[in-house]
């Protein structure tokens, strides 16, 4: 991973920090629509929402929107599976994962994790199956909302044969992280810094970004910002001559010039611009802050 500065305009950078956010959020394709009814999920009944990717990628995880049936012992259960709409579902399985009962109390998004993320190709066309395999009365639902779009379908599983449903179910689909952390640094106005593996990932992203300046993410080493990622203590960088306003007790809201630091008692030693009589006074560190330099 590399850190890229995203030139933007001054005061805006936690504006085009929110989007490059919401951008990298993870979901690359997803059906959430308002519930409509659920299918049930048993060892009989398995459901399978069919669907085109739109990147190629690696799918870390995804979140199904369920209840339960009962209380099913056994962890509901997904893979993905490449699917034909000739042939149907390939012998090969791409990822599973599970989810345990007891993390869902009530109906709601639950996250199932693949053990190992499941590699994905632009325009493939793939299956996701729910299902369980021990025998009982209890079991899961996968509430589905209004009709999906073309590229989506759904099949359920029963009396031995898959069938093609009406509704699709909710579901999102989540890919491993491209982007590894979006900083702002105060010290360092109208830049964004984004840490990822590729320029060209973060050039497409910022791509009709309000705010972000017409020119390509700038790489920038470690070493430049590491001092800005962690404040120091307000004590370790004062100065003798800097401006300072009292932010606490009786004299709150004059300022003055500091005229001595001493580090051990955290305590400045400040003469007063307000006052009739310049007389120092002794001040806590942390009932002042830096105004400007003089």
């Amino acid at each position: 991973m590399k850190y890229f500065a995203v030139k933007t305009t001054v005061g805006q950078e936690r504006s085009v920090a929110t989007i490059l956010e919401s951008r990298f959020h993870g979901v690359f394709l997803d059906f959430v629509k308002e519930v409509k009814g659920s299918v049930k999920i048993t060892e009989k009944n398995h459901v399978a929402v069919v669907f085109n990717s739109p990147k190629t990628t690696a799918m870390e995880h995804v979140s199904v929107y369920i209840g339960k049936d009962g209380e099913p012992s056994e962890p509901l259960r997904a893979r993905v599976q490449e699917y034909s709409d000739e042939t149907g579902f390939s012998e090969k399985i791409l990822g599973e994962g599970r989810y345990d009962p007891l993390l869902l109390k009530t109906e709601g998004w639950a996250e199932i994790k693949f053990a190992t993320p499941v590699t994905l190709r632009r325009g493939g066309r793939y299956a996701l199956v729910l299902f369980k395999d021990q025998p009982e009365e209890a079991g899961y639902r996968w509430f589905y909302g209004q009709d999906g779009g073309e590229d989506l379908t759904t099949l359920v599983y029963a009396d031995g044969e898959w069938r093609a449903e009406k509704h699709t179910p909710l579901f999102k689909l989540v890919e491993k992280p491209a982007v590894a952390s979006i900083v702002i640094l105060p010290a360092l106005k109208g830049y964004v810094f984004v840490e990822a593996g590729q320029r060209e990932l973060i050039a497409d992203a910022v791509q009709n970004v309000r705010h972000v300046k017409a020119r390509p993410p700038m790489p920038v080493k470690l070493e430049t910002i590491a001092p800005h990622l962690v404040e120091k203590p307000l004590i370790e960088v004062i100065e003798a001559g800097q401006l300072v306003e009292i932010v606490s007790g009786p004299l709150k809201g004059i300022t003055g010039k500091v005229i001595r630091v001493e580090k051990a008692r955290r305590e400045v030693t400040l003469e007063l611009r307000e006052a009739a009589f310049q007389l120092p006074i002794s001040v806590s560190i942390d009932a002042v802050r830096p105004v400007s330099k003089t």
